[in-house]
């Protein structure tokens, strides 16, 4: 009997398309390519998962990204259309940079610093917020999170993007969703951006910042809550509490994901949910299960 990531890796396998040189990835039974965002996750989970199990599925995925590439530089919502999201962009330079943490060649890290140089131009210097799309008027905490994490990983200073996240906190210390175009505070608050905030505090050295982030994480996102919120969300938080050695929430939540959340079919549609589609929240199951089945992989989380 396969254990719970054996089987949510053959699962989120049956999203693939186009072999190994050339991979795309499907809801099931669609013969559409996804968007950027879920494409980001599928490929962060095949980072994560092809040194521990094979076949590799980051090659070719990377090599399927090209149709979503815009001509002008960064990546498309779609393939061959839609409009460009920074945080999309962002979490795409993540997922060359998890691959470059356990190959350590260049060509990935070549090609996020190339998605950074994009992302950036999201950036205002006067605040530190980064657009969350290239037409938009929100300066939001994933886009700026992920993007400053990125920057940061890449080894340059990300200061005032982690004040404006800093600044993003409530009075629980939890990071808010974004700011408007009329200066206020839209006060949601998502596992994922306490993730960020975490990840992108480590990344620059800030240990007393990524130590409150935690706590206050922690203190709030008990499995109950982080069963309500998208698993896609708490595959980005998970990674940046198992890295601060916080590992009871996330531990009890995969035993609720594995028990409650999945349908007949191996999707993780039975636990809260991004949208309709099943691939995103499977994809970010499987990073979950990754590194709670191989633990000698959080070290290298990005």
């Amino acid at each position: 009997m396969l254990d719970r990531y054996e089987s949510t890796r053959a699962t989120l396998r049956r999203s693939l398309s186009g072999g190994g040189k050339f991979t795309l990835v499907h809801e099931p039974g669609s013969p559409l390519a996804v968007s950027c965002w879920p494409f980001s996750q599928v490929m962060h989970a095949y980072a994560l998962s092809d040194p521990v199990s094979g076949p590799a599925r980051f090659p070719g995925l990377a090599r399927g990204l090209r149709g979503y590439r815009d001509p002008e530089g960064g990546f498309r919502e779609s393939v061959g259309r839609g409009k460009r999201f920074y945080d999309d962009n962002a979490w795409l330079g993540l997922a060359f940079l998890q691959r470059n943490a356990f190959s350590g060649g260049t060509r990935s890290r070549m090609r996020a610093r190339e998605i950074s140089d994009f992302v950036q131009g999201g950036l205002d210097p006067d605040t530190g917020g980064i657009k969350w799309d290239e037409d938009g008027p929100t300066y939001n905490a994933c886009s700026t999170g992920a993007g400053a994490l990125l920057h940061a990983r890449l080894g340059n200073p990300i200061d005032a993007s982690l004040g404006f996240l800093a600044d993003l906190r409530n009075q629980d210390g939890l990071v808010q969703d974004h700011v408007r175009a009329d200066g206020s505070i839209e006060p949601s608050v998502y596992s994922y951006n306490q993730g960020l905030l975490i990840l992108a505090a480590l990344a620059a050295g800030r240990q007393t910042l990524a130590q409150e982030a935690a706590e206050a994480g922690e203190a709030h996102f008990t499995s109950q809550r982080l069963w309500k919120q998208p698993v896609a969300f708490n595959a980005i938080y998970a990674k940046a509490q198992l890295r601060m050695g916080r590992a009871a929430a996330i531990t009890a939540y995969a035993d609720m994901l594995e028990d409650s959340g999945r349908d007949e079919h191996g999707w993780f549609t039975q636990a809260g949910r991004y949208d309709d589609g099943k691939v995103l929240d499977t994809a970010a199951a499987l990073q979950i299960f990754t590194l709670l089945r191989f633990p000698h992989l959080v070290e290298k989380v990005v």
